[in-house]
């Protein structure tokens, strides 16, 4: 399963700006997909492969913006929204904070736990359970016997808020 970027593209004012070029290189691979603003300005990008991303976006009359170390996971739907100066076509403009990580297009919430952490984790017995807690809206039920027996870690070890 791929992830997807998408967004606007907007001038300084808040104004759409249509037919702006926007260039996604998978910084891993090399791999450059390139894609069109539409008249409102908006872009989208399906079916990318995980990983870290340089977006650039060109467009007549702004100054071309980069912005650096987009990261997509599996299955995510990241949106990134670039504000575009006025300016000649030979200045380039390079935006080096990282986006926010909060998924604005949906109410999902997922995460992935990548290999190095499952390895590099210090996990008491190799407990499974430990890793799930890790995840959003996963609560660890203490295993505490005599009070509920139906409530312990081999029945209901998580529960999903």
């Amino acid at each position: 399963m791929g992830a997807a970027l998408s967004g606007l593209i907007t001038d300084e004012r808040g104004g759409p700006v249509p037919a702006a070029a926007v260039t996604i290189k998978n910084v891993g691979t090399g791999v450059v997909r390139e894609v069109t603003t539409n008249g409102d300005g908006l872009y989208s990008a399906p079916n990318l492969l995980p990983g870290s991303y340089d977006v650039t976006v060109t467009a007549k009359g702004f100054q071309t913006t980069v912005q650096k170390a987009v990261t997509l996971t599996v299955g995510a739907t990241q949106a990134l929204n670039i504000e575009l100066k006025v300016g000649q076509l030979s200045q380039t403009v390079e935006v080096s904070a990282t986006p926010p990580s909060v998924q604005t297009t949906s109410s999902t919430i997922s995460a992935t736990v990548d290999s190095t952490t499952v390895r590099e984790l210090p996990l008491n017995g190799r407990d499974w359970t430990s890793l799930a807690a890790l995840e959003p809206g996963v609560t660890s039920i203490p295993n505490q016997a005599g009070q509920d027996l139906a409530r312990t870690k081999g029945t209901a070890a998580l529960e999903i808020s």
